[in-house]
């Protein structure tokens, strides 16, 4: 998006955007903050400018002094409503009404980002979007809130001044218009300006957080004091700090000269200098005006003149606002690519068969194919392992089979029915899966075992689950047992597992509900071969006559399973039972015999 092409139309959608969530969310708060603010301004306006006005005129026309006594009596009482006006907005209304429009927002921010396609997990400009949109949203908030108060304010002081200006002096909104459309074209070229910076130093600041992060966080201690490679990254902070001047020495001539032009030619000759010598010679040398008049217009001249230069940086600050809401709200509107389809189907109970039929996926239109012409079939009770090396396209299989993503071409269905067309959360959750690169959250371990919504409510099924994937042992060591907090980030009595039984807990996840398909992408790969041998075991004889899907590269599993799909470079190049693929004497073959050392002991191989 170019700052150039931000119309004053957009300018105007984006703040209401934002302004939308605190009428939905906090409506007092918002009608607070305005009519508060335009308050504030009346108040201002009859104490400073009609009160003077009156109490001059008064003594130059000889008004009786009862009158000017209840004059000043009633303003007393309204300037004392408007400090209880404020107690009350500032230690109650504003803080109650920001705390909730913060959660608000952010909540409908993870919302949509656990929703978002998981492809756009894969594009480092949509993840840097999506950071800079949950970390700025806080931001957008108060300056949109805080924006809109002061438009009122100068609204409120604008027509409050002018109306005095018409009654009195109409030649004098000559000065004032001249100002003011001078001053905002030029404020407004230098917002353009000051973002394009913003934005280029946002690319080189992200680097150089990167580059800080590598000096102070634990995970790159160890690397930056055995070798030399620290080197490169204190060159390169440097580098990145001269750019980043650079960038800023570049765009603040601009901004100098044009600030420079506004303030001096636009603001202070034409107001400070030429509108005061007009009224002070319509007082003293015509006479055309009285002496409250003359002494209200020139404050009432500085005031208008403070008010619309604020106007016009308030203009150019939602200018700004607005560039940066423009992100915001791409990211909130953005509409997936994975859609469930209306009226979706509810998923069955029962599993009668899980079909890959000629399905190939590529992640953009211009990327190479990952998985070409696959063919799959899963029967019930099924066990199925499919292998490969690394980059043969085994976990992005996973992935479609799970409807993460949908594949660029083919169609998967279950019990003969597009797996599109059921509903989206549902079909997930009928899949338990575990990941290699599983993660447990800093939360009880009963609740890292079932993830679900609602708090655990057996107990006896989730010790069962974590003794089946072997956490047992050490389950019993634990004080708390299953109500253990995992990590100390929040409770300082949490556990810290190791990697082993980190993974111990995630297969958990497998036997603590009921499913139609398991599917297991390397999830033991941090445990040793024997544990691994014998976990392995304990699923299949554990899975209740549920079909299993394995994703290995290392085989010790595949002497146990019905069939063995050989992937390589997202085809399936081979499949049978091992014995079959042995006689083979293929790619599958030659990759068990090269691991056969290791697997002869664990899991007796002939």
């Amino acid at each position: 998006m170019k700052a150039s092409k931000h119309s004053f139309a957009r300018v105007v959608q984006n703040n209401w955007f934002i302004l939308k969530y605190g009428l939905r969310y906090s409506r007092k708060y918002i009608l607070f903050a305005c009519l508060y603010a335009s308050l504030q301004e009346i108040e201002i306006f009859l104490e400073h400018v009609i009160l003077i006005k009156f109490v001059f005129d008064s003594v130059q026309f000889g008004t009786s002094f009862s009158t000017v006594a209840l004059y000043i009596g009633l303003m007393t009482v309204f300037i004392a409503g408007c400090f209880v006006l404020d107690s009350i907005y500032y230690q109650s209304v504003e803080p109650k009404g920001k705390e909730l429009l913060y959660r608000k927002i952010r909540m409908e921010l993870y919302e949509k980002a656990v929703r978002t396609d998981l492809s756009n997990y894969d594009d480092p400009v949509y993840y840097n979007e999506y950071v800079w949109s949950a970390n700025d949203a806080r931001n957008r908030i108060d300056a949109t809130i805080n924006n809109i108060r002061n438009l009122c304010k100068a609204i409120t002081v604008i027509v409050t001044s002018v109306s005095f200006f018409l009654f009195v002096d109409k030649l004098g909104l000559l000065f004032v218009l001249v100002s003011f459309v001078s001053t905002l074209i030029v404020s407004m070229i230098v917002n353009k300006i000051r973002f394009k910076m913003r934005m280029e130093l946002n690319e080189k600041d992200r680097k150089r957080i990167y580059l800080k992060r590598l000096f102070y966080m634990a995970d790159y201690a160890k690397e930056m004091r055995l070798y030399a490679i620290r080197e490169k990254f204190f060159r390169e902070f440097s580098d990145t700090h001269k750019e980043m001047h650079d960038i800023v020495r570049k765009h603040s001539k601009k901004q100098f000269w044009l600030n420079f032009t506004s303030d001096y030619f636009f603001k202070e000759l034409i107001f400070g200098g030429l509108y005061l010598a007009y009224v002070a010679y319509m007082a003293l040398v015509k006479g055309a005006l009285s002496y409250g008049s003359a002494i209200t217009l020139m404050g009432s001249s500085r005031r208008l003149r403070n008010n619309m230069q604020f106007l016009t940086s308030l203009i150019s600050e939602m200018q700004e606002n607005s560039l940066y809401i423009e992100k915001l709200r791409s990211f909130l509107e953005q509409e997936n690519a994975l859609q469930e389809t209306k009226d979706p189907l509810t998923v069955p109970d029962r599993f009668t068969g899980l079909e890959l039929r000629q399905v190939s996926f590529q992640y953009s239109e211009s990327g190479s194919p990952i998985l070409r012409d696959v063919d799959l079939r899963i029967r019930p009770g099924e066990k199925i392992a499919i292998v490969g090396y690394n980059g043969a396209g085994k976990t992005t299989l996973t992935k479609l089979i799970m409807r993460l993503y949908d594949p660029s071409a083919g169609e998967i269905r279950l019990n003969g029915v597009l797996i599109d067309m059921y509903k989206l959360d549902e079909y997930r959750m009928k899949i338990s899966s575990v990941f290699q690169d599983h993660q447990l959250f800093a939360a009880a371990l009963s609740e890292n075992v079932v993830m679900n919504a609602v708090s655990p409510s057996d107990p006896d099924s989730i010790r069962q689950a974590l003794e089946k994937s072997g956490f047992g042992d050490r389950l019993r060591d634990l004080p708390l047992g299953i109500d253990s907090a995992i990590t100390r980030e929040f409770n300082e009595s949490g556990i810290e597992l190791s990697g082993g039984e980190a993974q111990k807990v995630a297969i958990s996840r497998v036997f603590a509900k009921p499913t139609l398909l398991i599917l297991l992408d390397e999830p033991s790969s941090a445990l040793d071969p024997m544990s691994e041998y014998h976990l392995n075991q304990v699923m299949l004889e554990k899975a209740e006559n549920r079909p299993i899907l394995f994703i290995s590269h290392r085989l010790s599993t595949t002497k146990m399973v019905d069939r063995i799909f050989m992937m390589e470079n997202g085809r399936i190049i081979e499949q049978g039972s091992h014995e079959e693929l042995m006689r083979l004497n293929g790619k599958y073959a030659h990759m068990f015999t090269l691991q056969a050392s290791r697997y002869r002991v664990v899991a007796g191989a002939k």
